[in-house]
């Protein structure tokens, strides 16, 4: 009996012997990784931290984070590298300036900037002119009852337009790291678009 089990574990002894030889577990103990990492991947390895990136775009704009709404912080992975998305608004009288920035997550450079300007002003004028059912306030007010505990404040780019047809407010809510987009028909007091996205995302 003892010499049938020897001479079993000897030939297993053998086999195991040529399959190391062959190769067979060259790969054993080591893990593959897919060369197309993923943005959030590569915030691993990231030398600029998102607070370092807002940081460095407030700079540039000569703004600071109380002066300003954040709507839009995200991570991205373009041509090869890591950056950040980062899109703040800032109000400055009656108009509302929007910022958008792109920054290398590695090296915290400004890869591209621009910024737009809203007057809200001149948006007034229009709702005078039209022939709407429904007033501003009332439209803020339907968007704000599906966003409990945002106010005013918390509205931007709110505006009356001309779109398929008919009257419509277009707007945003921020509030609570969420940006809610919105269509109302201005005629019906109907939601005709509702968004909401994480402003991380």
């Amino acid at each position: 009996m003892k010499n049938s089990q020897t001479i079993k574990i000897a030939a297993c002894a053998m086999v195991l012997s040529a399959a190391i030889t062959a190769g067979a577990f060259s790969n054993f103990g080591t893990t593959s990784f897919d060369t197309n990492i993923s943005a959030a991947q590569s915030a691993e390895v990231n030398s600029i931290s998102v607070e370092q990136a807002k940081e460095i775009a407030l700079n540039h704009a000569g703004k600071t984070a109380d002066q300003v709404q954040f709507v839009k912080i995200k991570q991205d992975w373009e041509h090869g590298r890591s950056v950040y998305e980062i899109e703040f608004i800032y109000q400055e009288s009656s108009n509302y300036i929007e910022y958008d920035y792109e920054i290398d997550a590695s090296t915290g450079q400004i890869l591209s900037y621009d910024y737009d300007i809203e007057n809200y002003q001149q948006y007034k004028q229009i709702i005078d002119q039209a022939n709407v059912n429904i007033s501003e306030e009332a439209a803020k007010n339907i968007a704000l009852e599906r966003v409990p505990g945002a106010s005013y404040s918390n509205i931007y780019k709110f505006k009356l337009e001309f779109d398929d047809n008919r009257w419509e407010y277009e707007g945003k809510i921020i509030y609570d790291s969420y940006e809610y987009e919105f269509e109302i028909d201005a005629n019906t007091g109907n939601i005709l678009k509702w968004e909401v996205e994480s402003i991380y995302s």
